[in-house]
């Protein structure tokens, strides 16, 4: 059982840091892509077009969660993961080899923006309800708090770090040209190798063992997403609400609009900018911290609850709302990666870490794959995706570059508000959990 629950622990892991590396990958691309794909001779105005395929991935994400939410509690989690990266890295390979505007016109963004849904859809089942879902179902509910949200979550500081660390490099190697030209594509490719890597290691894993007591006892739900809508709708909604800022907003918020805004827009608006290496730099650096702060912030919510950590955070990114903005303004490179460390460890990673583990302590094991899924799905998706471009627009229409401020404050006070709701999830144990505490 320790090898399996290994096995699970790596095989989710690799799921969760695919998804990240993937929809990352999109969000550090916009400034490159966005030229390629959307030529305009107001950058304001291609990265409005790639924002919104960037948007299209996040609406496949809601009807994955539907799709593999059912799978994974009415036939197994894994059973269901076997396909979420399967389809993902058919996706990214397509990108890596599809021809750009100037070669094939038109027909290269429908294409894009039709992979960019695909990948929404695959990846829509992956994190939480089912990544999640399977490995904290392998581990003593005693143990498998805070410390291991932490470090299933750390992945996302991998990915990002193996980003950005690829980014750099391959610039250094290719230079700009280079990397416009092919090294864009590279990346792409990896993230293929690694949806296969992550398939291989799960067609070893078994499924969890709550979910086949489950099956032994007859207790699997015959329509689970209906049984989630109808009897924990309130948990859905407030979920959907904390992930959607937290993990959704607020981290393409630091990690996507950031580079766009403190580079391209800031130009657009003769303010002070910075080069697109600087913002790189600064989401290496906070990547290479996040590892470890994810894994501390999880033990620390352990000790002290999810409540306390979510509240600071979710008052931090009103406090800090002002001062980040007007550092990525600056046009000081040091101010600029300064910004994005601080957006990244205490306005993502100090409750991002720990949501996975809260969205478990929510719901029962009967439509957890379901519930946390769609709750996701749609907060991040709907959210999440939509938040670079609507920041966008909102400094568009209103001709005012500083409108992003009162848009993070007024999702500071609404996640605020959600985290006052749920109370503190520390300790739940549901029906069919109690054969973990053997192991």
């Amino acid at each position: 059982m320790v090898s399996m629950r290994l096995l699970a622990i790596i095989s989710t892991s690799v799921g969760i840091g695919f998804e990240w590396y993937d929809f990352f990958l999109y969000s550090l691309l916009a400034p490159v892509i966005a030229e390629l794909f959307f030529p305009s001779k107001v950058a304001v105005l291609s990265l409005l077009w790639y924002y919104l395929v960037f948007l299209i991935g996040f609406l496949g994400r809601p009807l994955g969660g539907i799709i593999f939410g059912h799978i994974g509690d009415r036939h197994g989690r894994i059973y269901a993961l076997y396909f979420t990266l399967l389809f993902a890295g058919i996706a990214s390979l397509v990108v890596a080899f599809l021809p750009t505007y100037y070669q094939i016109g038109i027909v290269a963004p429908i294409i894009l923006a039709a992979m960019r849904f695909l990948d929404g859809v695959a990846l829509g089942g992956e994190w939480g309800g089912g990544s999640f879902s399977l490995t904290s179902e392998y581990i003593n509910p005693n143990r498998r708090g805070g410390l291991y949200s932490g470090i299933l979550q750390s992945t996302v500081s991998i990915a990002s770090l193996l980003i950005s660390g690829l980014v750099l490099l391959l610039t250094y190697t290719l230079g700009s040209a280079g990397f416009r030209a092919i090294g864009w594509r590279i990346l792409f490719g990896i993230g293929f190798i690694i949806a296969i890597l992550g398939i291989i290691v799960r067609l070893r894993v078994e499924d969890s063992p709550v979910f086949r007591q489950l099956q032994s006892r007859g207790q699997v739900v015959k329509s689970p997403l209906s049984e989630a809508l109808r009897k924990h709708w309130r948990q859905i909604l407030i979920a959907l609400f904390l992930v959607g800022v937290f993990n959704g907003i607020w981290y393409y918020m630091n990690y996507s609009f950031s580079i766009a805004y403190a580079t391209s827009i800031a130009k657009e608006f003769s303010k002070p900018y910075v080069a697109y290496a600087v913002t790189q730099w600064g989401i290496l650096i906070v990547s290479v911290i996040g590892i470890f702060a994810s894994i501390l912030f999880g033990y620390l919510s352990d000790l002290f609850g999810r409540r306390p950590q979510m509240l600071a955070d979710a008052i931090f990114g009103i406090v800090f709302a002002w001062p980040y903005f007007l550092m990525l303004l600056s046009g000081n490179p040091t101010l600029v990666v300064i910004a994005i460390i601080l957006g990244g460890l205490f306005v993502y990673y100090l409750a991002g870490a720990i949501t996975p583990i809260v969205l478990v302590e929510m719901f029962p094991p009967q439509v957890r794959y379901s519930g946390i899924s769609l709750a996701y799905q749609i907060g991040v998706g709907f959210l999440g995706g939509s938040a670079p471009l609507i920041m966008t627009y909102l400094i568009a229409a209103t001709h005012n570059i500083y409108s992003p401020i009162y848009f993070m404050i007024g999702t500071g006070v609404l996640v605020l508000a959600m985290v006052l709701l749920v109370g503190e999830t520390k300790g739940r144990l549901y029906m069919g959990e109690e054969i973990l505490k053997q192991q």
